[in-house]
C-alpha cells in the first residue's frame, strides 16, 4: 500500500511538472507566434504600400500623359516602377524565407525537447546508479554539464519545476538537481 501511494505521489509530481513544462512550451510557442505574425503584418504592410505606389505609378502612365511628360522624367518614373517591382520581389522573397525559418524553428524546438527529457532522464539514472558519487571523470564532467545546463535553463520568476543548484561540488549539485527534478 505504501509503495502503491509513493508511486502514486511520484506520478503526481511528474504530472505538475509535465503540466508546467507544457504551460512553458505553450508560452514560448505563442510567443514566437506573434513575433510571427508581427513580421508578417510588416511585411504585409510594405508590400501594400509597394503595390500602391506601383498602381498610381500605373494610373499615371497613359499614352497621353506621356506625350507631354518629358523625357527625363518618363525615365524617372521608368526607375521608380522597376525600383518598386524590384522591392516587392525582395519583400516576397524575405517573407518565404521567414515562413520556411519560423517552420524549421518549430521543428526543431520540438525535437530538441525530446532530445533534453531524455538527457534529464539518463542523467537522474546516472546519478543514482552512481550513488550520489561517480567514480569516473567522464561521469563527472556529464553530470557537471548536465547540471550547469540546467542552471543556465532555469529562470529567476520560476524554475520550470525544478530546485535552484548552488554552486558546490558537480557531483553534488547533480544529486541535488537529480533529487528535487524528481529521481525514482
Amino acid at each position: 500500500m505504501a509503495q502503491s501511494r509513493g508511486r502514486i505521489w511520484d506520478r503526481d509530481r511528474e504530472i505538475v511538472w509535465l503540466r508546467a513544462e507544457l504551460a512553458e512550451a505553450r508560452r514560448a510557442a505563442a510567443t514566437a507566434l506573434v513575433g510571427q505574425a508581427n513580421r508578417f503584418a510588416n511585411v504585409r504592410g510594405q508590400l501594400a504600400t509597394a503595390s500602391g505606389e506601383l498602381s498610381a505609378l500605373r494610373r499615371n502612365w497613359s499614352a497621353t500623359a506621356e506625350s507631354r511628360v518629358a523625357t527625363a522624367e518618363v525615365t524617372g518614373l521608368r526607375q521608380q516602377l522597376a525600383s518598386l517591382q524590384d522591392k516587392y520581389g525582395q519583400v516576397s522573397a524575405r517573407y518565404q524565407e521567414l515562413s520556411e525559418a519560423a517552420e524549421l524553428a518549430a521543428t526543431e524546438r520540438q525535437q530538441l525537447q525530446g532530445v533534453v527529457r531524455q538527457w534529464d532522464t539518463l542523467c537522474k539514472r546516472l546519478y543514482k546508479a552512481a550513488g550520489g558519487r561517480p567514480a569516473t571523470a567522464v561521469d563527472k564532467d556529464i553530470l557537471a554539464t548536465w547540471t550547469r545546463f540546467r542552471q543556465a535553463v532555469t529562470t529567476q520568476t520560476g524554475n520550470r519545476g525544478r530546485a535552484p543548484v548552488t554552486g558546490q561540488a558537480a557531483g553534488h549539485a547533480a544529486g541535488q538537481a537529480a533529487t528535487a527534478g524528481g529521481v525514482r
